[in-house]
């Protein structure tokens, strides 16, 4: 499914629905197109449509505040917020990455995938929260292991923060749009 974002007259946010969804809306005259998919369309016999991924709503209708509350603490959502960057290194780890050589020493390198580290460490305590977790590469959750970031030298980038639903649909809308 490709997600579509539903913008109210006012411009906030109001759902994120199905792409065929939202050219239902187009097409009833119900929206209009914001943002669509480059270089590719729905075919019917007859036509090609836009496939839409951002539409905004003509007529300004009543939303709930969902969107606003914390999302759902998970790894998916993690990085996300974290934009799937480690937080101590700001490497870009997407999925493994298996390089042949290191660049600076060209000794073969070990697969890099990203991890969810505690800021302040389980074992001392730690909890479970969105404000003590953060993303981090394999390479430094290992480097870090049981020490605060302080007492591994090693700060973070961005101080980790409870994320909205809105902000994780905001990044994850923003992140296929880029992909495709």
């Amino acid at each position: 499914m490709i997600p579509c974002l539903v913008l109210n007259a006012d411009r906030q946010p109001t759902a994120v629905v199905s792409a065929e969804r939202g050219l239902v809306l187009l097409l009833d005259g119900r929206a209009e197109l914001l943002a669509q998919v480059p270089d590719r369309m729905f075919h019917s016999v007859n036509d090609e449509f836009p496939i839409p991924t951002r539409i905004v709503l003509t007529k300004w209708t009543k939303t709930g505040a969902g969107y606003y509350e914390t999302a759902a603490l998970n790894q998916r959502n993690l990085f996300i917020r974290d934009g799937h960057t480690c937080q101590y290194c700001g490497r870009h780890v997407m999925k493994l990455e298996y390089a042949i050589a290191d660049p600076e020493t060209g000794e073969p390198r070990t697969p890099e995938y990203l991890t969810r580290d505690h800021v302040l460490p389980r074992t001392r305590g730690g909890p479970d929260t969105w404000t003590n977790l953060t993303t981090a590469c394999s390479t430094c959750n290992h480097r870090k292991d049981d020490k605060t970031p302080d007492e591994a030298g090693m700060p973070l980038l961005s101080t980790p923060y409870e994320a909205t639903v809105f902000e994780i649909l905001k990044k994850r809308q923003k992140r296929y749009e880029t992909v495709t």
